[in-house]
């Protein structure tokens, strides 16, 4: 995940028709059968930074939107992308100086070469995610404007490129409503950088946008 309240990041599904006994895909109304099938959902999400220089950019800021496609298999989850927009400023006041931190960036997940980013499992209304999220990074700038810019780790004046990882990323199990449609991820650690100075966590909501039954060829194999 990645910087915010003056930076972090952050730092952001289906079922199996058996040959004996189909199974929905979850949040299908018709029960249709359907072996594999790819799901759209558009994320928002809260981030939280701390451990900002003299904690002046601590604090908790809304970023997004981002969007997530998963994958459905049976009980197997397979996330085929991840995207979040990071656009928030952060501003610090104090009775000698003022600093304004604008950050601007986006963040991703970086399949491998068979199009999967993270793979779970689904069990009954959440998916665990079995392994990190693949090679999450954050591009974007930061634009810092204060007699606080260049100081204790603060970004320098003006503004300047920003980039982190990539690295794998742990994601906290995305729980879903009754219906199948929406999902949140809980407050999840994201990364600790030294510039800008912090420390992110990030807690995530989906949307169920689209929904696609799919044929996949083998892949790797």
């Amino acid at each position: 995940m990645h910087a915010r309240r003056g930076m972090w990041r952050a730092p952001h599904l289906l079922l199996f028709a058996g040959a004996v006994a189909l199974t929905a895909v979850p949040g299908h109304g018709e029960n249709a059968p359907c072996a594999t099938t790819e799901v759209e959902y558009t994320l928002a999400a809260n981030l939280e930074l701390s451990d900002t220089p003299l904690g002046k950019g601590d604090g908790v800021y809304a970023i997004g939107p981002g969007k997530t496609v998963l994958r459905f298999e049976g009980k197997n989850v397979k996330m085929l992308s991840y995207t979040m927009h990071e656009h928030f400023t952060v501003r610090s006041k104090t009775v000698f100086w003022s600093t304004v931190v604008t950050m601007d960036a986006n963040s991703a997940a970086t399949p491998d070469a068979c199009s999967v980013a993270a793979e779970g499992t689904i069990e009954g209304q959440r998916i665990h995610w079995r392994t990190p999220v693949r090679q999450y990074r954050t591009d974007g700038t930061i634009t810092c404007s204060g007699s606080f810019c260049g100081q204790f780790g603060a970004p320098p004046p003006g503004q300047s490129p920003l980039h982190v990882g990539p690295a794998p990323q742990v994601f906290s199990d995305f729980i879903f409503a009754p219906d199948m449609k929406t999902f949140t991820m809980p407050k999840t650690p994201g990364q600790k950088t030294e510039m800008p100075k912090q420390t992110s966590a990030v807690a995530v909501s989906g949307r169920e946008v689209r929904r696609t039954c799919v044929n996949v060829a083998p892949c790797g194999k």
